[in-house]
């Protein structure tokens, strides 16, 4: 940028050029008003002298003279303050451009002080906030992409060597080798479903086949599917479903995935002998399903990010206790779609319920 064209400069020069045609016109506006003045006291009381004498000019010369010389220091006094004032105010915007310049180039850790409450102080917050939120995430999709190395790295790898130790003669093909190899290609395939669901809900563009559905008898099959999982686990699956409940329109599949990953969540972190509980009732104009457990609950540092992709409050958690990190970051698009909202609270006696509302 050519620095003529600097808005210091031209807010500078602005002001200067404003205060000098004031100055000017102040100063030839007194000289004439005392000069006229003068002239008028002078006829007044000495009418019979000649208009002036020489040191009646000296003293309007030396008037006028002051005048300018005050002019000039008040044209200097305005100059400094106006590159004052400009430089003040273009400072905060030099800064917000260096630090924009940064984040341009990818380092977004970039937070300014925005003391000033006027405009460019708001503009200042503004722009800390859009820093934090594009540091986030981008921490956030390099977690997501390593999250999706984690998990396509181990099945990967369990095909690979199975493959190899085949080929090579090494073990022969077995039933149950082959049968492990197809459950790593349908973890494979589910991931791969998910991840391109989580992008498509993520950009709004997921589409849904609504149909009109007795939601309790969705969520009633649904828990006779699950309940071998729950008798595995030594737990008890309670639904408690309301009576008329209003038929609702939303995609019956997604709405499937959403309660059976809640109830596999249930069941995976609470220990045997323990009670799964899920309630749907009517309110209001809303269907509220709530599913809760008695388990160790989420702990309050986790609570703020386990609708987040691939985040996992359990570092050591590993693929036989833990499932992909995406389940509850779909269930939250999902519902979200379907003009729904989706919560999670721990209970005072220990557990986690989550509650989900969606409109009639």
């Amino acid at each position: 940028m050519n620095k003529w064209q600097s808005i210091r400069l031209k807010l500078a020069g602005g002001t200067f050029l404003l205060l000098l045609i004031t100055v000017c016109s102040l100063i030839v506006l007194v000289n004439g008003q005392m000069e006229r003045a003068f002239h008028d006291f002078l006829q007044l009381h000495h009418s019979a002298a000649p208009m002036q004498d020489t040191a009646e000019m000296m003293f309007l010369h030396s008037v006028h003279q002051s005048l300018w010389w005050v002019g000039l220091f008040f044209i200097a006094l305005g100059l400094v303050a106006s590159y004052l004032l400009s430089t003040s105010i273009t400072k905060p915007l030099r800064r917000l451009t260096e630090a924009a310049k940064e984040i341009g180039q990818g380092n977004f850790n970039q937070q300014l002080p925005a003391s000033a409450h006027d405009e460019v102080g708001q503009l200042t917050q503004v722009f800390n906030q859009m820093a934090e939120d594009l540091s986030r995430n981008e921490k956030s999709r390099r977690e997501f992409f390593a999250g999706i190395a984690h998990e396509l790295r181990t099945p990967l790898a369990i095909l690979q060597g199975n493959l190899e130790n085949i080929s090579s003669g090494i073990t022969p093909p077995e039933p149950e080798i082959i049968f492990s190899m197809q459950e790593e290609v349908m973890r494979l395939s589910r991931l791969v479903t998910d991840l391109r669901d989580l992008s498509l809900a993520e950009i709004r563009e997921l589409k849904l086949h609504r149909e009109p559905t007795d939601f309790g008898q969705l969520v009633l099959q649904l828990g006779q599917f699950m309940q071998p999982l729950f008798d595995e686990s030594g737990q008890k699956l309670l639904l408690d479903v309301a009576d008329n409940l209003p038929i609702v329109s939303v995609d019956q599949d997604r709405m499937r995935q959403v309660i059976g990953n809640l109830l596999a969540n249930a069941s995976r972190y609470s220990g045997p002998g323990s009670t799964v509980q899920l309630r749907i009732q009517q309110k209001d104009h809303s269907l509220c399903m709530e599913i809760q457990d008695n388990g160790p609950g989420i702990p309050p540092e986790d609570m703020p990010h386990i609708f987040e992709q691939f985040y996992r409050g359990e570092k050591s958690r590993n693929r036989k206790n833990g499932g992909s990190g995406i389940g509850l970051a779909l269930a939250r698009h999902y519902i979200e779609i379907h003009g729904g909202t989706i919560k999670a609270e721990n209970l005072p006696v220990g557990g986690v319920r989550f509650v989900i509302l969606i409109d009639c």
